[in-house]
C-alpha cells in the first residue's frame, strides 16, 4: 500500500511546529512571541497567521503531537511485550513516559512550568488530560478505557509530572533511569492501592 502524501497545509503546520518547538526550547513560552517562530519558517507573517493566531494554539497541537508520538511509543512496546496488557505492562509503559528523552518531552515541560502564572494555559490542561486520555483509548492497541483509568487520576497525572518535571529541571533524568525499576514497583503499588479503594 502506498504511503500518502502530506498536504500543504499539513506540511506547511508541520514547518511552522518545529520551529515553534526549537523556540520554546531555546528561549520558553513566556518569551516567545509569533515572530519569534515566524522568523524561523519560510512562511510569510500572513501565511503564518493563517494556520495559526498564537502561541497558545501552537503549543496545544504540540501537546497533540506529543499525545501521538506517546501512543506510538506505547503500541512499540505492547508489540514487543509478552505478557498482554497488565498492570506490570501499564506500570512500565508510564515509566517510560516519565523518563522519556525527546524534544516533545521538553516542550511538555516548559508548558508545566508556565502553566501556573498563565490562565490560558492552565485552562488547556483539563483539555489535554481529557484529549490524551481518548486518544489513547482510540489508538492503543488492544487498550480499553477501563485499564487505564487508574493512571487517569490526579494523584497519578501529579506524579508522573514532578517525575518529568525532575528529569528536565533537576536533570535528574540519568539517576531516574538507574532507578527505572523502583518507578516500576511505585506505580504497580499505588494500581494495588487503587484498585482497593474504588
Amino acid at each position: 500500500m502506498e504511503k500518502r502524501k502530506p498536504t500543504i497545509k499539513e506540511i506547511r503546520k508541520k514547518e511552522i511546529l518545529d520551529a515553534a518547538k526549537k523556540v520554546f526550547i531555546a528561549k520558553g513560552f513566556s518569551a516567545t512571541t509569533m515572530e519569534n517562530i515566524i522568523a524561523e519558517t519560510s512562511l510569510s507573517k500572513g501565511g503564518f497567521y493563517y494556520y495559526y493566531k498564537s502561541t497558545v494554539d501552537i503549543l496545544h497541537d504540540l501537546m497533540r503531537e506529543g499525545m501521538s508520538y506517546r501512543v506510538s511509543k506505547m503500541n512499540e512496546f505492547m508489540a514487543n511485550y509478552s505478557g498482554g496488557l497488565d498492570k506490570q505492562a501499564l506500570a512500565e509503559m508510564l515509566v517510560d513516559k516519565m523518563l522519556d528523552e525527546s524534544d516533545l518531552m521538553s516542550v511538555y515541560v516548559i508548558y508545566l512550568q508556565t502553566l501556573k502564572n498563565n490562565t490560558e494555559l492552565r485552562d488547556l490542561y483539563p483539555v489535554l488530560v481529557e484529549e490524551t486520555l481518548n486518544l489513547t483509548h482510540a489508538d492503543m492497541t488492544n487498550a480499553s478505557i477501563g485499564d487505564f483509568e487508574c493512571f487517569a487520576t490526579d494523584f497519578m497525572m501529579y506524579f508522573m509530572n514532578t517525575i518529568m518535571l525532575g528529569c528536565e529541571i533537576l536533570d535528574a533524568r540519568e539517576i531516574f533511569v538507574k532507578n527505572r525499576k523502583f518507578f516500576i514497583e511505585v506505580i504497580k503499588l499505588y494500581f494495588e492501592y487503587y484498585d482497593k479503594e474504588k
